[in-house]
């Protein structure tokens, strides 16, 4: 199956934690936006090749804030598209962070 088709398959998913409805509202108005931003993500990923990603750093090179981030790349492994390499390294924070690769890229 071609990837492009797969973009839409997914919606941008409410974290149902806030209380006063403002989760659903985030949602709503990231949706139209969530294939493009779920495309600039996957293609960052495929470009890093076997060296992969941590989170942090495909936000900082993508200028990124985590919050629209970190979705998009766990859509990505909802469509199996990226997966966690196994590998690990620190974030500025010093603390180990998994690195995401497309499949089919071998460590």
């Amino acid at each position: 199956m071609r990837h492009d088709l797969l973009w839409d398959r997914i919606p941008a998913p409410a974290h149902h934690n806030a209380p006063d409805g403002t989760s659903e509202v985030a949602a709503a108005r990231i949706e139209a936006d969530a294939p493009t931003l779920r495309a600039k993500v996957y293609a960052m990923i495929r470009l890093a090749g076997d060296r992969g990603v941590t989170d942090e750093e495909g936000e900082d090179w993508l200028d990124m804030r985590s919050q629209t981030y970190t979705p998009r790349r766990g859509e990505l492994v909802k469509l199996g598209l990226v997966v966690d390499s196994g590998e690990r390294r620190k974030t500025r924070g010093n603390r180990p962070a998994a690195v995401w690769i497309a499949t089919g890229v071998k460590p």
